[in-house]
């Protein structure tokens, strides 16, 4: 079993073999002898060492020792310190192929254009007046160069430059004349010819360029900053507002419903007739929480600019939001299929009124629920949610007409309407609303409200009362049945305010108030 050696070079600890260790030192020595001790040579050498950290990196595991056929290997891969010579016998250097790189000795910004020029073999300038006329096209020029700026390394160590230009790397010439040899370089690497004044100008220009670019991304960066926090403070304050008015009944909207005193939970179990609630507020919960989390999400990311592998989780959210507008959408058909029918029911009442006087009177009575400890939580389209006696309620406001009759004597006809799954529901819905009118004499007293049974469903449930009067019968309205006397009187071309608190008489174009 062969002898090993740890040796350091470039800085890392490798395994050699005993022939080995011999054969790489050997192989340095001379590499050294024939470049000299100038700071140049020094940084050759340096270069060199690091190349061969490279490839021995990558042609040995941790812990394995290096065998004299991969030195061999590697020695042939970055060339010999002898002579090479063609077979006419004269020496000559050894291309490498070109690469990109950013020029840092004759930049003005990065040395992108410097760069390019040196690869192409031509001017710098030229590279300059196309990115600048590239500026005027859309801002392609200032796009063009970042994407550059970015991509292409720095030439910093005298391989990288010579990479640049594709010079070869003679050994022995570079230990005769590596002095003279990187200052030409150096020299080439300017591309001066064009003169000094036109390159101060563009100098100047692309200093100016420089400054504007620095601030606009620091206006660019203290505004994102900004709107990332004012994203962060409004979604969570709308995240902890939603989460309440969801589960806790706190006040967050004001809509068509009103504002809102129950929590999600409770407005549906008084509307829909379902098995759980939380088919409905959970799935809504989700549709609105997922993107507030997703903003608040941005707003963290743009505030604090951290990478983060999180496609898994948006797909997982994404799918999670899906779920939900599929569930939601799903309940709310088949909540639809229970309003899909509406019927009414119809109860009429003859009022034998005395052909002398031939007036009614009518009126209704105060709000009853403040008698009873009421408390109004809902407002539900036409109708709303209250607490009677510590129990929840449907009510609505009833709706009076006053009609022409052709009939001998007034007439009340009262109309109870709901909706339900199939003509027997929308019915039975229909009859369950619990209205009253009293009758004495020739005064008629309506309830001020129509109430649905206790747990009764929002069927939007509604109550139309029809006063038919013959022609000469009149009516006199008290100020209490503001409320339940219709906007469109068919009759009429007054307004409820004006009407109340006055007589009026059915003739044969309408009602006419009594003077």
């Amino acid at each position: 079993m062969k002898h090993t050696v740890n040796v350091s070079i470039g800085g890392f600890s490798f395994v050699l073999e005993d022939d080995a260790y011999s054969q790489l030192s050997a192989y340095l020595n001379d590499i050294k002898i024939r470049l000299g001790n100038d700071r140049l040579a020094q940084e050759t050498i340096n270069d060199i060492e690091i190349r061969v950290t490279e490839l021995l990196s990558e042609k040995v595991n941790t812990g394995q020792a290096v065998t004299l056929e991969i030195v061999d290997q590697i020695i042939n891969q970055i060339g010999r310190p002898e002579d090479i010579t063609d077979v006419s016998g004269e020496n000559f250097k050894p291309k490498k192929p070109k690469r990109f790189y950013r020029d840092p000795d004759g930049s003005i910004i990065a040395g992108v254009c410097s760069g390019l020029a040196t690869y192409f073999n031509v001017d710098s300038l030229v590279f300059r007046i196309i990115f600048l006329a590239l500026i005027f096209a859309n801002g392609l020029g200032i796009l063009l160069y970042f994407i550059l700026w970015i991509a292409l390394p720095n030439a910093v160590t005298p391989f990288q430059k010579m990479e640049m230009m594709g010079e070869g790397m003679s050994f022995e010439e570079m230990g005769e004349k590596v002095k003279r040899e990187y200052e030409e370089a150096s020299e080439r690497l300017k591309k001066s010819k064009t003169g000094n004044f036109i390159q101060k100008i563009f100098s100047l220009i692309g200093q100016i360029l420089l400054y504007i670019l620095k601030a606009a991304f620091i206006a660019v960066k203290a505004i994102s900053i900004l709107i990332g926090v004012i994203l962060i403070i409004a979604m969570v304050l709308l995240f902890v507002a939603f989460v309440g008015a969801t589960f806790f009944g706190t006040y967050l909207l004001n809509s068509s419903m009103g504002e809102i005193g129950l929590s999600l939970n409770q407005i549906v179990t008084s509307m829909l007739e379902i098995s759980s609630s939380y088919w409905v507020t959970i799935p809504i919960f989700l549709l609105f929480a997922i993107p507030i989390l997703a903003l608040i999400y941005a707003g963290v990311r743009i505030i604090f600019r951290f990478k983060a592998k999180d496609a898994l989780l948006g797909i997982i959210a994404a799918v999670i939001w899906v779920t939900s507008v599929v569930t939601l959408s799903l309940t709310i058909f088949y909540q639809a299929r229970s309003l899909a029918v509406r019927e009414n029911v119809k109860t009429t009442q003859t009022l034998r009124v005395s052909s002398k006087t031939k007036l009614l009177y009518l009126k209704s009575f105060n709000y009853p629920i403040d008698s009873i400890n009421n408390r109004e939580l809902l407002n539900i389209f036409d109708m709303k949610l209250v607490e009677i006696n510590g129990a929840k309620r449907l009510v609505g406001i009833p709706t009076l007409s006053i009609k022409k009759s052709d009939d001998e004597y007034p007439s009340i006809e009262v109309v109870r309407q709901s909706r339900g799954i199939n003509h027997i529901t929308a019915r039975y819905n229909a009859k369950a609303i619990d209205y009253g009118i009293t009758y004495s004499d020739t005064i008629i007293t309506f309830d001020p409200l129509y109430i649905m049974p206790q747990d009764t469903k929002w069927k939007n449930q509604k109550l139309t009362i029809n006063l038919y009067l013959p022609e000469g019968y009149g009516v006199s309205l008290d100020s209490t049945m503001l409320d339940i006397l219709g906007d469109n009187q068919p009759f009429s071309s007054y307004w409820p305010d004006e009407m109340i608190g006055k007589t009026w008489v059915m003739t044969y174009s309408g009602l006419r108030v009594k003077r």
